[in-house]
């Protein structure tokens, strides 16, 4: 019997670039195409490149929604959350990183993988704590409390998870220029509020980078 470990004595292709085309073949082709020959026959490599990176496969499908949590959700929380400016101008900054880096692009395909591969629950969960947690934060920041901060940090992370899928296709460009207003409609609340009690609307549109 053929030991494919040994197939290949150096690999090919990075780890990361593994983790990477498999996402791609997921958004492409969904769950049934990750399989190792198949992959390998996409990379133009041999199953020794696999194995120099993972045990098998069930170490792989685990590396892959790993690596998809930490590369376009985890990394992009800390930014944030170690950035200064006010909340609204962080909140900015987050929905035009998500545009600009198309952090969403693998969101459909991985939840619904998930679904059929168990193990990936927790990961999913991970995420979803994640990105509540940081917008929550900025919302909270900015004034909102109660059922009315869980249903704004629930709508603004649901929109730019789905946006990039679901809804007709728009430029980079003119996804960016709407950003800035769709954080104002998120805050129309709070506008109205601040209206009524005489108070000064919450923070204005702040440059990304400057200090409030």
């Amino acid at each position: 019997m053929v030991n494919m470990r040994k197939t290949g004595s150096r690999p090919r292709r990075s780890r990361e670039e593994w983790l990477e085309a498999a996402l791609e073949v997921l958004s492409q082709h969904g769950g049934a195409r990750i399989r190792v020959r198949d992959l390998c026959a996409d990379l133009g490599v041999t199953t020794g490149s696999f194995y120099a990176h993972f045990d098998g496969r069930d170490e792989f499908v685990r590396s892959v929604a790993t690596y998809w949590r930490h590369r376009y959700t985890t990394e992009i929380v800390e930014r944030i959350r170690d950035a200064s400016g006010d909340p609204k101008s962080r909140l900015i900054a987050l929905a035009e990183g998500i545009i600009e880096q198309d952090l969403a692009r693998f969101d459909v395909a991985v939840r619904g993988w998930a679904a059929q591969e168990s193990g990936l629950a927790s990961i999913i969960r991970q995420v979803d704590k994640e990105r509540l947690g940081v917008v929550r934060d900025l919302f909270a920041e900015l004034g909102f409390r109660d059922e009315e901060l869980e249903m704004t940090t629930r709508t603004f992370v649901t929109y730019y998870s789905l946006e990039h899928s679901i809804l007709v296709r728009q430029s980079k460009r003119k996804r960016l220029e709407e950003a800035r207003r769709r954080i104002d409609m998120f805050l129309l609340p709070l506008a109205r509020q601040s209206t009524r009690d005489g108070a000064t609307p919450a923070s204005e549109p702040t440059p990304r980078g400057d200090k409030p």
